[in-house]
């Protein structure tokens, strides 16, 4: 008895095994603002240096390639976030993401009382990342939200 093996059928089945294998990311979990800082202020644009946290809820690593998003604070935009430097992301591990960002004296302005009395204030996160795994890549929706106290002297000094 001779076993032949039908050519496309067999090429079916790989790719079948392949999508099945390949499972689709779960995007990251934001865990806070882990610490802020002014980097330049002036009456015009102020540079901000900040660490966020996620979590990779992901049981594989994942490379970060690209980040686009909005911040709000107390649901008013606050600045733009961009990312286009490679992160490699630990499977099931949290990490931090630095960030560099420019934000309008009237941005600060209008949050200027919750900072100075230290009441907590919404920080919202929504835009896109892209993400690879291997020759694989797949831009994912960001959308985090979580209420944290930001001391107007932690600012100054890098603290939170």
């Amino acid at each position: 008895m001779q076993f032949r093996i039908n050519p496309s059928l067999f090429i079916f089945s790989l790719f079948l095994l392949l999508l099945t294998s390949c499972s689709q990311p779960q995007p990251f979990i934001f865990k806070g603002l882990k610490s802020i800082k002014i980097e330049k202020a002036s009456f015009g644009k102020n540079v901000f240096k900040a660490e966020f946290t996620y979590e990779n809820p992901n049981s594989f690593s994942l490379a970060l390639n690209k980040l686009d998003a909005d911040i709000f604070i107390n649901d008013e935009k606050f600045t733009h976030y961009h990312l286009d430097t490679v992160f490699n992301i630990p499977a099931n591990a949290a990490f931090d993401l630095p960030a560099i960002m420019e934000v309008d004296l009237t941005s600060l302005l209008k949050n200027s009382i919750d900072l100075i009395f230290n009441k907590p204030m919404k920080i919202s996160v929504k835009g896109t990342s892209t993400l690879s795994k291997g020759m694989f890549t797949k831009t994912i929706p960001i959308e985090f939200e979580t209420t944290q106290k930001l001391n107007l002297a932690s600012l100054f000094s890098g603290r939170n």
